[in-house]
């Protein structure tokens, strides 16, 4: 566990009517995310903001746009690269 995460899990102690609860229950109360799924999240955005055109910092290394008529909505479809 980083730092990050366990100042997240301090942090949600500090409410007294959450203090019994276990570490996702109170991020459930909290509406909160835990930092995986905020990472994952983060990750997503800048991939659609990429196909956008909005995002394009070393994008093109990471997958590129695959030509395709087959896409079910958005024309686009992404052709996997390597990491």
């Amino acid at each position: 566990m980083d730092l990050l995460e366990q100042v997240q899990r301090t942090a949600t102690k500090m409410f007294r009517r959450l203090g019994h609860l276990s570490y996702e229950e109170r991020l459930r109360e909290l509406g909160l995310l835990n930092l995986e799924k905020r990472r994952l999240q983060g990750d997503l955005i800048a991939a659609f903001q990429y196909l956008q055109g909005a995002y394009k910092k070393d994008g093109d290394r990471l997958f590129s746009r695959a030509c395709c008529g087959r896409t079910r909505s958005n024309g686009f479809e992404l052709k996997e690269g390597r990491f």
